[in-house]
């Protein structure tokens, strides 16, 4: 279902439409000819045009969430249009004002297995982690607690409590996760798969371990 535009609108977005046509043949290679000083233009000409278009809708229209929080601004910033993306998501918004809808989250307070191999008693040891609005819950035996959305403090603590090595950036990898798993509405599936292959990863580095110097 189509936004219902009247017709000066609809000629806006007619040549907004035009404008991103021309970039993106730019941008794929089809027309190799365009100058810089052109692709500036456009950007600002459909920039200023949908930023127009969009003060005079109601409801304004809705932007991915990723986008709003990468630009910085709001969409009603008069710069927020001046980017391709931003351009491209006025234009399926108008189309479909359902299509850029934010997936749903689908994976709060689930609760994942994190197997990772200690040096120390020579196998692998199992971690419960669970995903929630504050980060992840971490537990082992007799230790747990609640980490931020990089997992810290705990899980490093936890780690090194069972002396296993792990590496540097092992929290910006559970941030990623983490954020990852809300923007794309990722299921209890892929996460743990994810988390998997994270932990296998902090066994190969446990794995790795000098075994000629005792720590």
């Amino acid at each position: 279902m189509k936004i219902n535009l009247n017709s000066e609108q609809e000629k806006m977005k007619e040549y907004i439409q035009k404008l991103h046509n021309e970039a993106m043949d730019y941008f794929k290679g089809k027309s190799l000819d365009i100058p810089s000083n052109r692709m500036e233009e456009i950007i600002k000409k459909a920039g200023d045009l949908c930023h127009t278009l969009h003060m005079q809708l109601n409801p304004k229209p809705k932007h991915h969430k990723y986008l709003i929080e990468n630009s910085g601004m709001q969409p009603e910033d008069p710069e927020f249009y001046y980017h391709i993306h931003t351009i491209e998501d006025l234009l399926k918004y108008l189309e479909d004002p359902h299509a850029n809808d934010d997936p749903e989250d689908i994976t709060l307070n689930e609760r994942f297995k994190f197997k990772v191999y200690t040096r120390r008693w020579g196998h692998y040891d199992l971690y419960y982690i669970t995903r929630n609005k504050d980060g992840w819950f971490i537990s082992h035996l007799s230790h747990k607690g609640q980490g931020g959305k990089n997992a810290e403090p705990i899980l490093s603590y936890i780690l090194r409590h069972d002396s296993i090595s792990y590496p540097q950036n092992l929290p910006s990898i559970m941030e990623d996760i983490w954020t990852r798993a809300e923007d794309e509405g990722l299921t209890k599936e892929q996460v743990q798969e994810m988390l998997n292959q994270v932990a296998e990863w902090v066994s190969i580095v446990e794995k790795s371990y000098p075994s000629n110097i005792s720590r």
